[in-house]
C-alpha cells in the first residue's frame, strides 16, 4: 500500500514542468497546433459543401421556424454570413442559451483585448528591462542561483530586489484589472436582463403556455384539489386558466418504457428475417445462373439493379398495414370534432378503443406535411448525384423523388381503411374528461357567451362522466389494395372481438374504483389470439428462403424477473419474433386501458397552473403561498411540458434536501478524489516505474519493446478520455437523482458542479502541489492558501499557455471540422443502423448542445485568464487568440449545425459570469501572497502596502458581488410587473401583423421598426424622461401640498404604454388583446396562408436537401401560425404525464418483391389486432439495405412544437 501511495504521489504540480520553457520549445508547441488548425480547417473548407448533412443540417433538416439560409458556396464566401446574421434573427432561430453563449465568449474578448492593450505595455517592461534574467546570482549562497528564463523573463518572478519599487505598477494594473472586469459584469448582467425580459415578453414567446404556467411542487394533501388551488391562486390578476394536478404513473411509465423497448426489438427481428430471406433469394439467383451456364456476377449485378429499381418503387408506395389506431389527420376533422361529437350515437355503433387526446390530434394536422407525402410524390425517380452528399444520403436510407409537390392537403395512402372510410366520421380519439385538465368554476356558468369571444378551455367544459368513447384500434382490415384478408375472416379469426372487449371492461362504478385506488391483481383481456398457429394459414413465405434456426432468438430475464438482465447462456431462450409479438400486444393493450382510467393512479403532490397573464406567473412563483415552511416550494415558471422529469414530481421537500446533501458530498468527494483515476492513468506512461515499484508486475519486462511503446503511447489517452467522456453522464445523473424537476434544471446544477470539477483538477491540481499529500495538508490551514498560491502558480504559467493555444487551434477547428460527427456517419452508420427507423433516426436527429458541460469549460479557462493577466500577462495574447476562435466556431456551429430544442432563456448567463468571481479571487489572493513574498536587498518584505491594498479590494470585490446578484438577483429570472402594459401594447402590434399574414383587414400598417432593439430604445426612453421629470419635480420648491397640485403632476406623468383597462383585473369576461384580435379569423384564412407557405417550400440544392423538403415541408410549428382554438387544444394535455400521452408505435418493416413484408404484415394481423404493424414506405434496395421515403408511420408532429 506504501508502493501504491507513492506512486500516487507523483500525480499532481505538472504544470511546474513547464518551469523556464525555452523561447525555442515553446514555438516548437505552437508550430504543431497551427499544423493541426491548418489541416483541419483545410479538411472542412473541401467538405462543407459536399456534407450538408454534417456542416449545414440546419439549412434543410429542421422545420421553417428554425432553418438558416444555406451558406454561399466558395472557400470563403461562407465566412460573410457568420458575421453578419443580426441579433434577432439568431435568438430566433437559436434561442436565449445560444445567443447568450456567444455574448459570453464576447464578453470576455471585451475584457480581455482591453486589458491586454493596457497591461502588456506597461507590465513586460517592467518584467523584463534590467531583470534577472539568466545572469543574476543570489549572494547569499555560493552556488544559489535566481537564474529566470525564457518566457518567465516576461513574467512577475524576473524583477531583481533592488527594483522592488516597481510592483507598484503590477498593483495599480491589477486594481485597474479588477475594477474594469466588475464593470463589464455589470453592464453585460444590465443587457442580459434588458434582452431576457424583451425575449419574455415578446408576443410570439406570451403564446406559449410555458410563459403563464408554474409548476407548484411540494404541495399538502389538504390544498390537493382544483377547487383549493383555484381559491388560492385566483388572487392573482387575470385569474387561472388551467389546472393540472399530476398523479403518479410510474407503474404506467414502466409499461411504456418495456413496451418501446420490445417494439425496437421486434422491428429489428423482423427487418432481420425479410434481409434473411432477401439474401437467401439472391444467393439462389446466383446459383441458378451458374448452374445455367451464365456468369453470376452479371446475373448478380442485373439482379440488384432490378432490385433497386423495384425497392425505389415500393419506397415510395403506400404498402400494407394493420393494428393502426387511426386518429384524425387533417385541420377540417379537428375543427369539425366538436361537431361529430354532438351527434347522438346510433344504435349498434362500435365504440372507440384507445383514445388519444386532442393535443396530438390538433398537432397531427399542423401544417400537414410530414408522414402524408406518399402520394403527393410524382414524376420519376431522381438519380442520386455521384459523391460524397449523394451517397450520403443514400446511405441514409433516403430514396428522393424527382419532384415533390406540396398541395393543400396531403393525402393518405390509398388503402382499403381510407377507402372504406368515406362515409365515417373523421375518427378522433377522445378521452375521458377526467383526463384533461380539471375545471375551475366559474362566477356565472350560465352566462351567455358573445360570438366574438375566445371559445370555453376545454378543461371549463361541464362533460359528463359518461361522454367518454371508445374505439376499437383495428376496425378495418389490412391496408393493401387487395388485401388478402376479408372483413368477414378477420371478424370470425379474432379471439377478442370488440364486444368481449366491453364485456372484459366494466365502467368504473361497476368496478368500485375509487380516486386513486390501485387495483392489485388487476386481470386484463387477452390481447391476442391464443390458438394463433402460422400453420392453419398457409406455410409462411419465410420458410421458403432460411430454416427456422436462422430467425432471431433471445435470453428472458434470469429468474424470470423483468428487471434482471438477460446474460448469454443463462435464461430460456426464445424466438424473438414469437415473444415480441406477445408481449407487444399485451402491453398495448394494457396501457391503452391504463390510459382510459387515469383516475386509479393516486396524485402526486404537484401540481401546474396555467394562469390567464404572463405576470400572475411570475407573481405566484415570488409570492409565500402557504404558512408551513417548505411547503408549495419551490414554484417554478417557464417550464416546457416536454422537459418535465415526471419521475421527481412526486418528491417531498424533506427527501429533496437530504437528497441534496447527499449528491454535493458525492460531487465534493469525487472532485477531490477524482485525481486518483487520473494519476493512474498517468503512470501507464510509465510502465518501468511500475516494474520496479510492483514486484507482481515484473512480468512486464517480459513484453517486447514495441507493444510496451503502444501501450504507453495509447493506453493512457484512451483511459483519460474515457474518464472525462463519463463525467459528464456521472454528474447529470446524480443531478437528476438530486430531485430536480426539469433538464434545464439539471444543466443549471451541473454547470456549478462541472465548474467545480474543472477548476479544481485542471487549475489547482495541477499548478499548486507536487502531491497529494501537500494539498490536504494545506487545505486545512486557511491563512496558509496566499503563500501557497503565490509559491506554486508564477512557476505554472508557461503550462498554460501551451494549453491555451492548443485549446485555441485544436479543439476549435476539430469543432468545426466534426470528426466525431464524420466517423458516425462512414464508419458507425453502416455498421450500426439496419432498420429504417435507426436511418431516419440519424438523418433527423441534428446534434444538440448540454449547456451544463459546455460553459463551464470556457469559464475555468476565463478564470484562469484572469488569475494570470497580472503575473504573467503574456496569457492576455493567448486568451485573445483563444476566444475570438471559439467565437467564430460556435456562432459558425450554432447556426448551421446544432439544433436545440429546450431553453433555459439564458440564466446560464449570469451563473458563468458568477463564477468568473472565482478567478477574481485567486488572482487577488496570489497577489496577497506574491506582495508578501517579494524581499528588498536586505531580505525585508518590501510590498507591504501593496499587499494591504490588495486585501481591502479582496474585502471590496466580495461585497461587490454580493451587491450586485442583490440588486439584479430577483431580475435573473422573473419579470417585473412594469413590464405588463408595454407587453400588451406589443401583443396588439402583433395581432395586427398576424392579421395582415392572414390576409384580413387591418386598422394600422405594422410598424418595420418594431425588433426587440426598438422596443429596448423605445422604453428605455421613456424611463429617461419619466427620470428627468421627477427629477425636476424634486428640484421646484413646493409652494402648497393640495391634492391638486399633486394630482397635476400625475396626469402630466408620461405613460409607459397607451391606457387601457387594467390588466389586473380578475373578472372572468375578459379577453386579451391577441384574442379579440383572431376572434373573427376564419379557418379558410389559416389554411390559405399554411398552402401559400408550403408552395414557397425550397426547391433547388443537393439532392440530399431532397430530404429536408419531403420530410419538413408543409410543416409549421410556429405557434403564431395556430389559431386560439388550435393552440388551446394542443395544450389541453401538455402538461399530463409523458406516460399518459404515450401512442401506440408502429413496427416499421421494409417491403420486398418477395412478398415476406406482406406476409408478415398479413400474420401479425391473424395473431393480434392490437400491434399495429406497416410496411408502408419502406423497402429493401439491391444490397439488402433498408431505404425509405418518409418518416415513420407513428411520427407526430406535436414534437417539433414548443408550448
Amino acid at each position: 500500500m506504501t508502493d501504491l501511495g507513492s506512486a500516487l504521489e507523483h500525480a499532481g504540480g505538472s504544470g511546474k514542468n513547464k518551469e523556464g520553457i525555452s523561447i525555442g520549445t515553446f514555438v516548437a508547441s505552437l508550430t504543431t497546433a497551427i499544423v493541426v488548425f491548418a489541416v483541419e480547417f483545410l479538411l472542412f473548407i473541401l467538405l462543407k459543401g459536399k456534407l450538408t448533412r454534417i456542416y449545414q443540417p440546419r439549412t434543410y433538416l429542421v422545420s421553417d421556424r428554425e432553418r438558416t439560409q444555406p451558406s454561399p458556396p466558395g472557400f470563403f464566401r461562407w465566412i460573410g454570413p457568420v458575421f453578419r446574421t443580426s441579433s434577432t434573427e439568431f435568438i430566433q432561430k437559436c434561442g436565449l442559451d445560444a445567443y447568450f453563449f456567444l455574448r459570453y465568449l464576447r464578453m470576455l474578448l471585451k475584457i480581455f483585448i482591453p486589458l491586454g492593450c493596457l497591461i502588456l505595455p506597461v507590465l513586460l517592461p517592467l518584467n523584463k528591462v534590467d531583470g534577472k534574467d539568466t545572469s543574476y546570482k543570489n549572494g547569499t549562497a555560493a552556488d544559489g542561483q535566481w537564474n529566470v528564463t525564457g518566457l518567465d523573463q516576461l513574467a512577475w518572478g524576473n524583477v531583481k530586489p533592488e527594483n522592488t519599487s516597481r510592483y507598484w505598477g503590477h498593483l495599480v494594473m491589477a486594481v485597474i484589472a479588477i475594477f474594469y472586469v466588475c464593470a463589464v459584469f455589470f453592464d453585460e448582467l444590465r443587457g442580459y436582463i434588458r434582452l431576457r425580459q424583451a425575449y419574455l415578453t415578446s408576443p410570439q414567446h406570451r403564446l406559449r403556455a410555458s410563459a403563464t404556467t408554474v409548476l407548484v411542487t411540494a404541495i399538502p394533501e389538504s390544498w390537493l384539489s382544483v377547487e383549493a388551488l383555484e381559491s388560492l391562486f385566483d388572487v392573482f390578476p387575470g385569474g387561472i386558466r388551467n389546472i393540472w394536478i399530476n398523479r403518479n404513473f410510474d407503474d404506467l411509465n414502466e409499461k411504456v418504457k418495456q413496451r418501446d423497448e420490445l417494439a425496437l426489438k421486434l422491428e429489428a427481428a423482423e427487418t432481420d428475417l425479410i434481409i434473411k430471406c432477401k439474401k437467401a433469394q439472391l444467393k439462389q439467383a446466383r446459383a441458378e445462373a451458374k448452374k445455367a451456364g451464365k456468369n453470376p456476377n452479371t446475373a448478380e449485378t442485373k439482379e440488384k439493379k432490378d432490385a433497386d429499381r423495384r425497392a425505389s418503387a415500393l419506397a415510395l408506395d403506400g404498402g400494407v398495414s394493420s393494428g393502426n389506431p387511426h386518429q384524425a389527420r387533417t385541420l377540417d376533422q379537428i375543427l369539425h370534432r366538436t361537431k361529430s361529437r354532438k351527434k347522438p350515437e346510433q344504435p349498434g355503433s362500435k365504440k372507440r378503443l384507445n383514445p388519444l387526446d386532442p393535443a396530438v390530434e390538433a398537432a397531427e394536422a399542423v401544417g400537414q406535411g410530414m408522414g402524408k407525402l406518399g402520394k403527393t410524390m410524382i414524376g420519376g425517380f431522381k438519380k442520386v448525384e455521384h459523391g460524397l452528399d449523394g451517397t450520403l444520403a443514400r446511405s441514409g436510407g433516403f430514396v428522393p423523388g424527382d419532384a415533390i409537390v406540396i398541395p393543400a392537403h396531403h393525402s393518405e395512402p390509398e388503402t382499403d381503411e381510407a377507402n372504406n372510410a368515406d362515409d365515417m366520421e373523421p375518427q378522433v380519439w377522445s378521452t375521458d374528461p377526467r383526463d384533461h385538465a380539471e375545471p375551475v368554476p366559474e362566477s356565472s356558468a350560465s352566462e351567455a357567451r358573445p360570438a366574438s369571444r375566445p371559445k370555453r378551455p376545454f378543461w371549463k367544459s361541464q362533460l359528463s362522466k359518461d361522454s367518454k368513447t371508445s374505439s376499437e384500434p383495428d376496425e378495418l382490415p389490412l391496408t393493401a389494395p387487395e388485401s388478402p384478408v376479408e372483413n368477414e375472416e378477420v371478424e370470425a379469426s379474432g379471439s377478442e372481438s370488440g364486444n368481449s372487449i366491453k364485456e372484459k371492461i366494466p365502467s368504473d362504478n361497476a368496478r368500485g374504483f375509487k380516486e386513486g385506488d390501485r387495483v392489485q391483481g388487476e386481470e386484463y383481456p387477452i390481447a391476442y389470439n391464443e390458438g394463433f398457429d402460422n400453420e392453419d394459414f398457409g406455410e409462411p413465405l419465410w420458410q421458403k428462403y432460411i430454416r427456422p434456426k436462422d430467425r432471431d432468438t433471445m435470453r428472458l430475464p434470469i429468474f424470470g424477473l423483468s428487471w434482471m438482465p438477460s446474460l448469454w447462456l443463462i435464461g430460456k431462450k426464445v424466438d424473438t419474433i414469437d415473444y415480441c409479438r406477445k408481449e407487444l400486444a399485451r402491453l398495448n393493450l394494457e396501457i391503452e386501458i391504463d390510459q382510459q382510467n387515469p383516475e386509479k393512479f393516486p396524485h402526486m403532490n404537484s401540481a401546474f397552473i396555467q394562469f390567464n397573464h404572463q405576470v400572475a406567473a411570475h407573481m405566484a412563483c415570488q409570492a409565500v403561498s402557504h404558512h408551513v415552511p417548505k411547503q408549495m416550494a419551490p414554484r417554478l415558471v417557464e417550464i416546457s411540458p416536454d422537459d418535465v422529469i415526471w419521475d421527481n414530481m412526486s418528491i417531498k421537500w424533506w427527501e429533496r434536501y437530504l437528497r441534496t446533501f447527499g449528491i454535493i458530498a458525492v460531487v465534493c468527494g469525487m472532485v477531490i478524489g477524482w485525481a486518483i483515476p487520473v494519476a493512474f492513468t498517468g503512470l501507464l506512461s510509465q510502465l518501468s516505474y511500475l516494474e520496479a515499484a510492483f514486484t507482481w508486475l515484473s512480468w512486464l519486462s517480459t513484453l517486447p519493446g514495441w507493444f510496451i511503446s503502444a501501450i504507453q503511447g495509447v493506453l493512457p489517452a484512451l483511459f483519460l478520455a474515457i474518464l472525462m467522456a463519463i463525467l459528464p453522464l456521472i454528474l447529470r445523473f446524480l443531478s437528476r437523482t438530486q430531485g430536480l424537476s426539469t433538464g434545464m434544471a439539471v444543466e443549471l446544477t451541473v454547470q456549478n458542479y462541472y465548474f467545480a470539477f474543472l477548476f479544481v483538477q485542471l487549475f489547482l491540481v495541477v499548478t499548486i502541489s507536487s502531491s497529494f499529500s501537500t494539498i490536504i495538508s494545506n487545505v486545512t490551514d486557511v491563512t496558509s492558501w496566499p503563500e501557497l498560491l503565490a509559491q506554486n502558480i508564477p512557476s505554472s504559467s508557461n503550462y498554460f499557455f501551451s494549453y491555451m493555444i492548443l485549446q485555441a487551434m485544436s479543439v476549435s477547428a476539430g469543432a468545426l471540422v466534426q470528426i466525431v460527427n464524420l466517423v458516425s456517419w462512414f464508419i458507425l452508420a453502416p455498421i450500426l443502423d439496419k432498420t429504417a427507423r435507426k436511418k431516419w433516426g440519424r438523418t433527423t436527429n441534428l446534434n444538440q448542445m448540454q449547456w451544463g458541460t459546455f460553459f463551464p469549460v470556457y469559464t475555468t479557462l476565463a478564470s484562469i485568464g484572469l488569475i494570470y493577466c497580472v503575473i504573467a500577462p503574456l496569457i492576455l495574447i493567448f486568451n485573445v487568440i483563444t476566444f475570438s476562435l471559439f467565437w467564430f466556431v460556435y456562432r459558425y456551429n450554432t447556426l448551421y449545425v446544432t439544433k436545440f430544442r429546450f431553453d433555459t432563456g439564458g440564466l446560464l448567463f449570469p451563473r458563468a459570469i458568477n463564477q468568473l468571481f472565482t478567478g477574481l479571487y485567486v488572482m487577488e489572493l496570489s497577489l496577497i501572497g506574491l506582495f508578501f513574498l517579494v524581499r528588498d536587498t536586505q531580505g525585508e518584505v518590501a510590498c507591504e502596502g501593496q499587499a494591504i491594498i490588495m486585501i481591502i479590494v479582496l474585502i471590496l470585490t466580495a461585497g461587490y458581488q454580493i451587491l450586485l446578484n442583490d440588486a439584479f438577483g430577483p431580475l435573473f429570472r422573473y419579470l417585473p410587473i412594469t413590464l405588463e402594459d408595454d407587453a400588451v401594447r406589443r401583443d396588439e402590434e402583433f395581432a395586427r401583423a398576424q392579421r395582415t399574414r392572414l390576409g384580413l383587414p387591418n386598422e394600422e400598417e405594422e410598424d418595420p421598426n418594431d425588433t426587440i432593439e426598438h422596443q429596448l430604445a423605445e422604453r428605455e426612453h421613456r424611463q429617461h424622461q419619466i427620470d428627468r421629470m421627477s427629477h425636476d419635480i424634486e428640484l421646484k420648491t413646493l409652494e402648497s401640498s393640495s391634492p391638486d397640485r399633486e394630482n397635476h403632476h400625475i396626469m402630466h406623468r408620461p405613460h409607459l404604454g397607451p391606457q387601457r383597462k387594467s390588466w389586473a383585473e380578475r373578472s372572468p369576461n375578459r379577453r386579451s388583446p391577441y384574442y379579440k384580435a383572431h376572434s373573427n379569423t376564419q379557418v379558410p384564412s389559416v389554411q390559405r396562408l399554411r398552402d401559400r407557405i408550403a408552395q414557397d417550400t425550397e426547391a433547388q440544392g443537393p439532392p440530399s436537401r431532397n430530404v429536408g423538403t419531403t420530410l419538413f415541408a408543409g410543416i409549421h410549428d410556429e405557434l403564431e401560425d395556430l389559431t386560439p382554438d388550435e393552440r388551446d387544444q394542443l395544450v389541453q394535455r401538455a402538461f399530463q404525464h409523458d406516460a399518459l400521452r404515450a401512442k401506440r408505435p408502429v413496427i416499421w418493416i421494409p417491403r420486398d418483391d418477395l412478398g415476406v413484408s406482406d406476409d408478415e404484415v398479413y400474420r401479425t394481423q391473424r395473431f393480434s389486432k392490437h400491434i399495429w404493424i406497416s410496411n408502408e414506405y419502406q423497402a429493401l434496395d439491391g444490397k439488402c439495405h433498408t431505404i425509405f421515403s418518409r418518416s415513420p408511420p407513428d411520427f407526430s408532429e406535436v414534437d417539433l412544437i414548443q408550448l
